[in-house]
């Protein structure tokens, strides 16, 4: 062909200027050498179509004819690869071979007249040497010659990979930053958690290895992964050593050549496309923002199936922006629960040095005192007081043998209240020594708190054990009735010698009363600290107190004492408590 003639065959199929090297390259093609014959020879349908894709700006290729011929425009040679120039004017079979068994049946369909339409199809395709997870949205039509024969396809396309790996990374971190917060602290249980979602997203992260430092930052430790099937041997060799040096400049770092040290490190099925050995992974630092260091490293291997190109290291850096977030937030929340572990410590160090300092100072007012047998007392001030309080005990040998027993609470705390108690304790120790009747007592004791500023409304409740006999004599003013508890658990409250507080009305008589106590009996004498609670009916107190006492009938003293601490003060106290137990032999 002469040169005005394929000038103006140039000039018919890209009549602009000037024209693209592709443009070029097809117009001055040797198409003689292909099954289209010399462009002399083109039907006018060839022509149009050839003419129609070298001037879109829309990716097109045409094939044509029964071997298929490839005529492609600019935006189509990029889905090529690196077979691109050559599979101009080649057969679609052989440049697409690898993936010709999904398009064969599209390319009948249309050579039998219907068009197709497929979206984001995944093709896996050798187009640069390697297996490669692609997505297309692509339309064949065919192109009709004047008598209805189809004699060629249109393929109209675009390649939808970078939106679909958007997409779905996009999710991946959604997910992420979607995590609760670690409520329990638990750093690595965090972490597990982070690469949890990363486990279902393997097509991008085929495995995924955390590494934290200690609290001093000079240890580094693997934590958590997933998607490994060989682990240990990642003690040593280049991936520790690349986290430590992301973790000392803040850096990613890239390592190469896992599939030749590590041969199947990534458990299978992490991608659509067949497995491969993982070559690559990026170490990514963990750094919290606001934070001077990192806090450890994230690996994620990287798919062999896919470029690691910008987008591929962005969506990186993002996972280990939430997974830094994660572990960030696991550890605030361990350090938050450690500080108030140690405050919660330091409050209950607090409160029983109070509670030490108030018993010994309660104790040292009461003064000593030696049990006889069958006796067991405890005293305990209120919770987180340094205050002693106005609550007494006291058990004086009688001359005859018998026993005075003294249980009283003063209104108030403090030093006033305590040195109250004290009087009132002394005065009613010097009465009990003269007189064996507690209601007499009570009655001298009346005009006694009537003279002490303090002691009006005192509640006193007093008794006198005869052993011998096995009787209990008591009176009570204005105190919770103690409680008598028989050897076979018979329980009886002693109600029956009560009256007013002391200095309340001074002009009556104590009213006494008398009961027996049987040998193995527990009488129960105490203040109000002991069975009193908010929010709850006296009655209900006085009953935990009553089985505790049938319960523990048959320890000792001392031992139903502990018992009674347990069962009743194990909610600390609101109100100092004081009681003085007997056990009748």
């Amino acid at each position: 062909m002469g040169g005005a003639a394929l000038n103006r065959h140039l000039a018919e199929l890209v009549p602009g200027a000037p024209r693209t090297e592709l443009q070029q390259m097809v117009l001055e093609h040797d198409w003689a050498t292909t099954a289209l014959g010399p462009q002399a020879d083109w039907s006018p349908t060839l022509r149009t179509a050839v003419s129609t894709a070298l001037n879109s700006r829309f990716p097109f290729l045409l094939m044509w004819g029964p071997e298929l011929v490839m005529i492609y425009n600019d935006d189509y040679a990029p889905m090529l690869g690196a077979r691109h120039p050559s599979a101009l004017g080649r057969s679609a079979r052989d440049v697409w071979s690898d993936i010709w068994d999904a398009l064969n049946p599209m390319v009948a369909e249309v050579m039998a007249g219907r068009a197709t339409w497929s979206e984001d199809l995944l093709l896996v395709m050798t187009r640069n040497g390697w297996e490669e997870e692609t997505y297309f949205s692509f339309s064949f039509s065919p192109v009709v010659e004047p008598g209805g024969h189809v004699v060629g396809l249109l393929d109209t396309v675009v390649e939808t990979t970078h939106r679909v790996l958007a997409a779905r990374r996009l999710s991946v971190l959604q997910r992420l930053g979607s995590l609760p917060r670690a409520a329990h602290g638990d750093t690595t249980e965090a972490v597990s958690t982070a690469l949890g979602i990363l486990a279902d997203a393997r097509e991008d992260c085929p495995f995924g290895i955390v590494y934290l430092t200690d609290d001093d930052g000079g240890h580094v430790r693997l934590v958590a992964a997933q998607g490994l099937a060989v682990q240990g041997e990642l003690a040593t060799g280049p991936i520790p050593e690349q986290v430590r040096r992301a973790m000392a400049t803040g850096e990613p770092q890239t390592v190469t050549g896992l599939a030749s040290q590590f041969p199947g490190l990534a458990t299978a099925g992490a991608s659509p496309v067949a497995h491969a050995d993982v070559d690559t992974a990026v170490v990514l630092p963990l750094t919290a923002a606001g934070a001077d260091r990192p806090v450890g490293a994230l690996v994620l291997g990287a798919s062999p199936h896919l470029p690691l190109d910008e987008d591929y290291r962005v969506f990186m850096s993002l996972a280990a922006g939430q997974v830094a977030a994660t572990v960030t937030d696991a550890q605030a929340v361990a350090a938050e629960r450690r500080r108030a572990e140690e405050r919660a410590q330091s409050e209950r160090a607090r409160a029983q040095f109070f509670t030490d300092v108030a018993v010994t100072l309660q104790r040292a007012v009461l003064g000593p005192t030696v049990l006889p047998e069958g006796f067991a007392v405890h005293y305990e001030p209120a919770t987180g007081t340094l205050e002693v309080g106005g609550d007494w005990y006291d058990v004086v040998d009688m001359p005859d043998g018998g026993y005075g027993v003294v249980v009283g609470d003063v209104v108030g705390r403090g030093l006033s209240a305590a040195a109250v108690m004290g009087q009132l304790r002394s005065a009613g120790r010097a009465l009990l020594l003269e007189s064996r009747s507690p209601a007499h007592v009570l009655t001298a004791l009346d005009r006694f708190a009537a003279l002490v500023p303090g002691a009006a409304v005192s509640t006193v409740f007093c008794a006198v054990i005869d052993a011998r006999r096995g009787t209990v004599r008591y009176s009570s003013a204005g105190h919770p009735p103690a409680l008598l508890v028989a050897a076979d658990g018979t329980t009886r409250q002693l109600e029956e010698g009560c009256a007013l507080p002391l200095a309340v009305d001074d002009s009556r008589e104590r009213p006494e009363a008398e009961v027996q106590m049987p040998p193995g009996s527990t009488l129960l004498l105490y203040t109000d600290g002991l069975v009193e609670r908010r929010d709850e009916a006296l009655d209900e107190g006085i009953g935990r107190a009553t089985d505790a006492l049938v319960e523990g009938r048959n320890l000792g003293p001392a031992e139903l004492g502990a018992l009674l601490t347990e069962r009743l003060l194990g909610d600390a106290p609101d109100d100092d408590v004081a009681f003085v137990l007997f056990r009748c032999g």
